[in-house]
């Protein structure tokens, strides 16, 4: 075996030191990693109708986003460290399904990314027609109009570019932009759910009248609403990935977590009922389309309303890129740190202690599929992101077993019964949203079940010509006390790999 030095292993985490995101900014990262307003439940109503939609909106959180962020609290703060459920995983069930969990949310997290600038240049599009795909200047189209260098690929760059550095300068300068575009969306939704919510009351609207869409079944109903609010609920355990960089991490993110679920909810569930009290598609629900809180943001306030939530819809999708950008970049840097990845990868920014290498390569892909058609893969990895969850419910459990007596600052209660609980009821969900997948989207499920058996198989490639003699990384487990191991009954207090 080639003898190894110091500078073979890399560290497991940039800026593990400096811990400077509080409770407020951390609030603003995670409005942004799980919703970002509520833009896109425009889907819901039209697809499942207003009842269905305000009932899901009540109880997806309850069934899932809840427990969720439950099992990702007790884990964030018994173990504080960057890269948060890529370790979680590989502490509890080794090295290959920390790798398949670290691909699977790296690609995920990708795709998702890729989707927002699109989005806002496509806004931006309805102001200025010359930068529609497609259109206008077009440098290079293939296959079919389906890989296109235009005008429209051009504007996105450009957005791309100046987001990304925000990421470069850290953690600390995303977070408290978050803050501050966060006030920018959600003010003009707050006067929007106050006159709609006084309208609705005023009028005596029944708002979930028509409870489904008119010939519709119950399962499609179902499915149609949870296709689209559990994905406008999946997040709450990104923010885990930057807690080496979160001053006190457990009680900050405990802090931040009580405040962002009923922010989260209440950002969802009041302009919704204010765009149904509004009257925009009474009696033809299935007519909402993507855009409609801007009409009804007319409807209910005026032309000022309206810009003000345009205003918002456009810094939301920046919002929710350069949040998803910060939180997602530390697993590929994990990966490369444990040699699975590139080396390069792995390299921190010296001046800002960010992973830079990672942030480079995530931005990098981010560009060329900006140029792609690929809206039925992003379709494809809320199940791939939904199939990661399922690889962290299972770590929580594992930990609870192996490590009975580590210190948890925060701990999801009713002891066994309670981490039983939380773990079937989204688990439930999970499956029960496959299984309608399988059934109603086969190419869409088929899709996931490709991505997610690649990341299966990269796993051998990877170790034997990327990894070969390469270590681990050091990681730094100086915050957490496991305790003693049930498996071997040893009694370690720090934890190591």
């Amino acid at each position: 075996m080639t003898e190894l030095t110091p500078t073979d292993i890399a560290p497991s985490a940039p800026g593990t030191g400096k811990r400077a995101i509080g409770v407020l900014p951390l609030v603003g990262i995670f409005f942004f990693t799980v919703s970002g307003g509520p833009f896109g439940l425009e889907a819901s109503i039209s697809s499942a109708g207003p009842g269905m939609t305000l009932m899901m909106i009540i109880l997806v959180p309850i069934i899932f986003g809840v427990p969720n962020a439950l099992v990702a609290a007790e884990l964030s703060a018994a173990i504080p460290v960057n890269g948060g459920y890529y370790y979680w995983t590989k502490l509890a069930l080794g090295n290959f399904p920390a790798f398949v969990f670290g691909i699977w949310n790296t690609v995920g997290s990708v795709l998702n990314l890729t989707l927002y600038p699109i989005l806002l240049v496509d806004y931006l599009a309805t102001w200025v027609p010359a930068i529609t795909r497609g259109k206008g200047l077009v440098i290079l189209s293939l296959f079919h109009g389906g890989f296109v260098v235009d005008l429209h690929w051009i504007v996105t760059v450009a957005l791309i570019i100046p987001m990304a550095y925000l990421n470069y300068r850290g953690s600390k300068a995303v977070s408290e932009y978050s803050v501050g575009m966060m006030v920018l969306i959600l003010a003009p939704f707050a006067v929007l759910a106050v006159i709609g919510v006084y309208h609705a009351i005023n009028n005596g609207t029944d708002v979930f009248s028509p409870f489904m869409i008119p010939g519709q079944s119950a399962r499609s109903s179902v499915a149609g609403a949870l296709s689209v609010i559990v994905w406008l609920y999946l997040g709450f355990d990104g923010p885990s990935t930057v807690l080496g960089e979160v001053a006190d991490a457990h009680r900050t993110y405990t802090r931040a977590l009580i405040i962002s679920v009923p922010l989260i909810i209440a950002a969802y569930l009041l302009p919704t009922i204010a765009a149904i009290s509004s009257g925009l598609h009474r009696g033809s629900p299935a007519a909402w389309a993507q855009g409609d809180f801007i009409t009804v943001g007319d409807i209910l306030g005026g032309s000022w309303l309206k810009v003000l939530i345009s205003l918002g819809s456009a810094l939301s999708l920046a919002g929710l890129f350069m949040a998803i950008l910060l939180t997602s970049t530390r697993i590929p840097r994990a990966l490369a740190a444990d040699a699975y990845l590139p080396r390069w990868m792995a390299r921190d920014s010296r001046r800002f202690d960010t992973p830079v290498g990672a942030l480079l390569a995530s931005s990098i892909v981010v560009i060329v599929l900006a140029a792609v058609d690929f809206s039925s893969i992003l379709r494809a990895t809320v199940l791939l992101t939904l199939s990661s969850i399922l690889l962290e419910f299972v770590a929580f459990l594992v930990l609870r077993w192996r490590y009975p007596q580590m210190r948890r600052p925060v701990r999801v209660p009713g002891g066994w019964p309670g981490a039983v609980l939380v773990v079937a009821l989204p688990t439930g969900m999970i499956v029960y949203l496959a299984w309608i997948s399988a059934v109603d989207e086969t190419a869409t499920f088929l899709t996931s079940l490709a991505v997610a058996l690649l990341g299966v198989a990269l796993y051998p490639l990877c170790r034997r010509f990327v990894k070969g003699h390469r270590p681990d990384a050091e990681m730094d487990y100086s915050n957490v006390e496991l305790g003693p191991d049930r498996y071997t009954g040893s009694g370690s207090q720090k934890a190591g790999i």
